[in-house]
């Protein structure tokens, strides 16, 4: 039987390829991190992200952190490809007080306070 992590993660990712492709012409690429930080150095967000999907895949996946878990693992893989196509991840997202975003960051995001808000309650 699939997961729910991955079952999550796999709905995040087509959800965030299928809004990037609509979406691409009005979008950018963001070479750098979140808020464009670090720009220039894909290779060390290739391999961070390769490096959170193997701990998420390997993890003891326990049952309280699999929502959480699942839209981390969506929002790295869906950055990743980007970043292995364009260098670089497509954002089109666009709201005048934060920098321009993606599916992806936002499942990230909610997927990194999903599991901080569990560890905290235990």
């Amino acid at each position: 039987m699939v997961s729910k992590v991955f079952l999550i993660a796999f709905l995040v990712i087509i959800i965030d390829r299928i809004t990037k492709f609509i979406f691409f012409e009005s979008s950018s690429i963001n070479k750098g991190a979140a808020f464009s930080i670090l720009q220039g150095y894909t290779w060390l967000f290739i391999l961070a992200a390769v490096i959170v999907t193997i701990i998420i895949i390997m993890s003891r996946n326990e049952k309280q952190y699999q929502l959480g878990m699942g839209f981390l693992l969506g929002g790295t893989i869906g950055n990743l490809i980007d970043r292995l196509v364009y260098s670089g991840v497509i954002d089109f997202i666009k709201i005048s007080i934060i920098p321009s975003f993606n599916v992806a960051d936002f499942s990230n995001v909610l997927g990194a306070l999903l599991i901080i808000y569990k560890m905290y309650k235990e």
